[in-house]
């Protein structure tokens, strides 16, 4: 009971303006409520995203194929080739168009997978050293997210970006829509690394989360760009976390790249 009320204090009394990471605001990182370990051939899962759910969709990053598989058989479904084999890093659906970024900058658009793939190929002004690793639809402004691994100078300043590109026009915005600075990530008297490797938008609180396999971090940021959380990903579960997503009802789902062990996905409750 003591253990008990000492938790439920912390984490009601816990200062989100703080540079500090926190683990229990929103979601217990700590402990997933589900755990799903991938089969052999998603090794190397990159990018999620929801299908059909249970179904959701997933690539691996040396692969061009599309992976579907099924939460509750935990199986995968069916495969599907879009391309050669190559770094894919994350993929986005819209409706029955499905975008896979691949780590040189290269968005591919996939219509009709399902049946006789149509595949599209945007080359953008980034390229490997820019190391894309992020994607994600956002609808209500009708373009994709595209976080870099890699910092670019800004004003002097090394700094995380995160580009748009515009649907309508196929296009990349050279200005970035998102920067976050090394100075965000320094706290306990020490600089935590960080670099973008996944990015979702929460339905509920239509924040934007940001995870970095990289030091083992998540941020949270508002539609303006001010982060408002840092939570740790520092547990044995996240072996290496790659990809992100939410279902409607507020619930995480990140998949882990797996290194001596198989890649896993995992599932943490939303807490209002």
């Amino acid at each position: 009971m003591f253990k008990y009320i000492i938790s439920l204090f912390f984490f009601i009394t816990c200062d989100h303006s703080k540079s500090q990471p926190e683990t229990f605001t929103k979601y217990r990182l700590n402990k997933p409520s589900n755990v799903w370990e991938m089969p052999k051939k998603l090794v190397e899962i990159s990018g999620i995203s929801i299908l059909d759910f249970p179904e959701i969709l997933s690539v691996n990053d040396e692969e061009g194929k599309l992976y579907a598989y099924n939460l509750n058989t935990k199986e995968v479904e069916d495969s599907y080739k879009f391309g050669k084999d190559g770094d894919y890093e994350d993929l986005a659906i819209h409706g029955n168009i499905v975008y896979v970024l691949k780590s040189n900058g290269t968005i591919y658009q996939i219509k009709d997978f399902k049946k006789k793939p149509k595949v599209e190929k945007y080359k953008t002004f980034l390229s490997e050293k820019y190391d894309t690793e992020g994607l994600y639809f956002d609808e209500k402004n009708n373009r994709l997210l595209i976080a870099c691994k890699e910092e670019v100078e800004i004003d002097g300043d090394d700094k995380n970006v995160i580009y748009e590109f515009d649907l309508q026009t196929h296009t990349l915005n050279k200005t970035p829509v998102y920067t976050i600075s090394k100075d965000d990530f320094k706290f306990d008297n020490k600089k935590h690394d960080f670099a973008p490797s996944g990015l979702a938008m929460h339905p509920k609180t239509n924040t934007l989360f940001v995870i970095s396999s990289v030091g083992k971090l998540m941020v949270e940021m508002n539609t303006d760009g001010e982060i408002l959380n840092k939570y740790t990903l520092d547990y044995p579960h996240f072996i290496q976390p790659e990809g992100i997503f939410f279902t409607e009802n507020g619930d995480l789902y990140i998949s882990n790249e797996g290194k001596k062990d198989r890649g896993n996905i995992l599932k943490f409750d939303y807490i209002e």
